[in-house]
């Protein structure tokens, strides 16, 4: 009895101990994924932001403040739910 108690035991360790593994893997993965989705909303504000520009300067003057504050509340939430902060 005492031999099955320990072969259950020594089971037992060891999933959990493949679980804790797992579970940091997918945090290290997560962060990666992370990382790599604030370089590509970098890249994509390289790329964009020159056109709202030219868009915002062709608005007529009473909606530009109205386009320039849509941009940046959608910046706050892009970092917000990149887990930035707000640099």
């Amino acid at each position: 009895m005492d031999d099955a108690a320990s072969r259950l035991r020594d089971s037992l360790y060891t999933a959990v101990g493949f679980g804790v593994l797992g579970f940091q893997q997918a945090q290290l993965r997560r962060r990666d994924l992370q990382r790599d989705l604030a370089k590509l909303a970098a890249q994509v504000d390289e790329t964009v932001d020159p056109l709202l520009d030219e868009l915002v300067a062709r608005l007529p003057e009473d909606l530009r403040p109205l386009a320039t504050q849509a941009r940046g509340a959608a910046l706050g939430a892009r970092r917000v739910r990149l887990g930035q902060s707000g640099s």
